[in-house]
């Protein structure tokens, strides 16, 4: 994952609503996975996008409230995807992360529609920095970017 992509997760996270944080987490699994089949033959990036989209499956996993049956369900599901990680760092056999990414796909496509239908949009993190997109023109052509400096940032205690 470049580092361009994790400013992208960063700006996403500061501003995300819990259900948004779930669906954040399944994008950088893929994001992992996709990094992974691409370094295949190089063991130390392969290796490193697995374990690293094993450690996100991981946060989903421990954030489940076993109270609900609905939980035991996605852990027996996200223990399943884990098992065939492991299947495919050993064996790249390209049916177990093929497995992984069927299961993940099913499942965000779940949170995305619970996510539309979310009423409650506050994010988690209050009074963080507001992001702004776009670039100024300077002199010569050249592009300027500017972020003004926000003295009340930080986590609220």
């Amino acid at each position: 994952m470049n580092n361009s992509c994790k400013e992208e997760y960063a700006a996403r996270i500061a501003n995300a609503t819990p259900l948004q944080l779930v669906i954040i987490n399944y994008e950088i699994i893929f994001d992992y996975i996709k990094d992974a089949k691409e370094n295949i033959e190089n063991a130390k990036p392969f290796n490193f996008a697995l374990n690293q989209a094993r450690m996100f499956l991981s946060e989903l996993r421990n954030s489940l409230d076993m109270s609900y049956d609905i939980s035991k369900s996605l852990a027996a599901l996200y223990n399943y995807v884990d098992q065939q990680i492991s299947y495919y760092s050993v064996n790249k056999k390209e049916e177990h992360i093929n497995e992984c990414e069927k299961v993940l796909s099913e499942l965000l496509d779940g949170w995305k529609a619970i996510e539309n239908k979310e009423e409650d949009k506050t994010p988690i993190m209050q009074n963080t920095q507001q992001l702004y997109a776009g670039l100024t023109y300077g002199k010569g052509g050249r592009l300027n970017e500017y972020v003004e400096p926000d003295t009340r940032r930080g986590f609220k205690a």
